[in-house]
């Protein structure tokens, strides 16, 4: 990003983030809408008339980074979606326009929408992504769109980029080619929707992904010239990877980092979370995030974070709800008070908040809105 971005705008914008609401201190639990009373299975269409909708921004008016992380709160992920492979509806339920509206009266801030093109994507040049993958990808683009959401689209699970041969010069060719076709399709959106480049490339090199970073961000440029992109560090794309960034010279950057720290409690759940040093390790990781963002001048979010109830590969191994609720309080806390908006990993099963057959919301939701809804 250029330097040029104002330093005394982006700590008044970063100071006032989620000023919405006073949550107490970093241990504590953010204070609950007055909704939280309630079951907490009751249906979205009870929640709260406090809750505050997203921000509308005119489609034609380009978003300044540091302004809009300031106005993105707390989101949550339509995961396990358009990024299942090889097929939507084969992790979870397909998704459904009455999902965002839920999203949006449950008082979310931002959608992140994971897609994953590789089977839907022809295997020779000159790499045509299936119309009928385009045109649902836009179909749920447009859902969250409508109800005034930020959304985010990316490109998730592309793991054939570093598997077998591992990246060659003709897979760079085939994501270069999709990020055309997904930058020419979506050219003419509202500026509130953000491309993300790459989900956790988990097998490249800090290297390779800066190399990737630098053949897509030029084609999206060229058709989205003003257009907000995500970057993020490599392999799972922990805290400590934005360091290994190499940012071009762009004044629309937004920086990502994900967080399940510890994975034995947030994915394993083969311990208990809690202590004071659980809540300090996590507090570094939103320090090191916020001082990454000082230094390099652009702006922080982090676009993954959760617990599970269980570990779907273990599934006897149970997280305790009381443990999951600290947990995530804690990092809407440290959200607030280091200006980075924070995106919930929703995956419709064990990390989900939200049933998407009932329509209804578990605890966790109450915990996750509360600094939106003021």
């Amino acid at each position: 990003m250029s330097t040029n971005v104002s330093i005394i705008v982006r700590a008044c914008l970063i100071s006032s983030l989620f000023s919405l609401v006073a949550c107490g201190s970093s241990g504590s639990t953010p204070e609950l809408p007055s909704s939280s009373s309630e079951a907490s299975s009751s249906s979205s269409s009870e929640t709260s008339s406090s809750a505050s909708a997203p921000a509308m921004t005119a489609p034609d008016d380009p978003l300044e980074p540091h302004a809009t992380v300031a106005e993105m709160g707390i989101g949550i992920n339509l995961g396990n979606t358009l990024d299942a492979y090889p097929n939507e509806g084969d992790w979870a339920l397909p998704a459904q326009e009455r999902y965002l509206e839920d999203f949006n009266e449950a008082g979310f801030q931002h959608v992140r929408i994971p897609a994953t093109w590789d089977d839907h994507t022809a295997e020779s040049a000159p790499y045509t992504v299936d119309s009928g993958r385009m045109n649902r990808a836009e179909e749920v683009v447009d859902w969250a769109l409508d109800q005034g959401f930020y959304v985010i689209l990316n490109a998730h699970h592309e793991r054939w980029i570093w598997e077998g041969e591992g990246l060659t010069e003709e897979k760079r060719a085939r994501f270069q080619a999709i990020w055309t076709q997904i930058a020419e399709s979506f050219s003419g959106k509202s500026h509130r929707l953000i491309f993300e480049i790459l989900n956790e490339p988990i097998g490249l090199s800090a290297e390779q992904t800066n190399e990737l970073k630098a053949d897509i961000l030029p084609i999206i440029r060229a058709q989205n010239p003003t257009r907000l992109v995500i970057i993020s560090g490599h392999n799972y794309s922990g805290v400590h990877t934005l360091s290994d960034i190499n940012l071009p010279e762009d004044d629309y950057l937004i920086a990502n980092f994900h967080s399940y720290d510890p994975w034995a409690f947030a994915g394993q759940c083969t311990r208990r979370w809690g202590s004071e040093a659980d809540r300090a390790e996590l507090a570094q990781i939103y320090a090191t995030a916020a001082a990454w963002r000082e230094q390099s001048g652009v702006p922080v979010m982090l676009n993954e974070f959760g617990a599970a109830k269980f570990d779907f590969q273990n599934p006897e191994n149970v997280c305790e709800l009381e443990d999951r609720l600290a947990y995530i309080g804690h990092h809407v806390n440290l959200a607030i008070e280091n200006g980075i908006p924070a995106t919930f990993w929703d995956d419709g099963g064990s990390f989900s908040t939200y049933d998407r057959e009932a329509g209804t919301w578990g605890p966790e939701k109450d915990v996750l809105v509360a600094p939106n809804n003021p």
